[in-house]
């Protein structure tokens, strides 16, 4: 750019500035990923719909998505519940945000004396279950396993043009 400068090129150095912004703002976006991928302190401190709300704020909201947060009921879960629900749910939303063209994305968190039920929904391109399945990807067993751990029950609905719904409910 310095070079492009001296020269007179200010074309040149504008599209490598330009270039380098766009860098960094994938940079930075990559960084709010990861750093949500660690334990979290919200989570243990305020618990799941404070830390998934944060997310939302810190994420979602800043890749240009539209984001809505709805509880129903509320109360404490063990940390080992909340931390898995907490996973499925970043699964969930960094698909949303790497991979399915959407403008808004709902997270819905229910809460009743027999279940809690969480569910990400959005309004992008869908996927097509058979693919879903057979792409061997890390993400959707990642989502069942941690399901299973917690005798709760993963749903993935949805279809090409249709977006996406992943729900997880667990008994309580």
């Amino acid at each position: 750019t310095r070079l492009a400068l001296l020269a007179g090129k200010h074309d040149v150095a504008t599209e490598n500035l330009q270039e380098l912004q766009a860098m960094a703002r994938e940079a930075l976006f990559s960084i709010r990923l990861l750093i949500f991928e660690l334990h979290p302190p919200i989570l243990e401190g305020q618990g799941l719909a404070a830390a998934l709300q944060i997310r939302l704020a810190a994420v979602e909201a800043r890749a240009g998505l539209q984001t809505e947060m709805r509880v129903d009921g509320g109360r404490r879960l063990s940390l080992a519940i909340e931390e898995e629900l907490y996973r499925i749910a970043l699964e969930a939303l960094n698909n949303v945000v790497k991979h399915a063209r959407a403008q808004h994305v709902t997270v819905d968190l229910r809460f009743d004396d027999q279940r809690v039920s969480l569910a990400i929904a959005d309004n992008g391109q869908g996927y097509d279950p058979a693919v879903a399945k057979g792409s061997g990807g890390m993400g959707l067993r990642g989502m069942e396993e941690r399901a299973q751990r917690i005798n709760g029950k993963l749903e993935l609905t949805g279809a090409l043009g249709e977006g996406t719904t992943v729900k997880v409910e667990v008994p309580l």
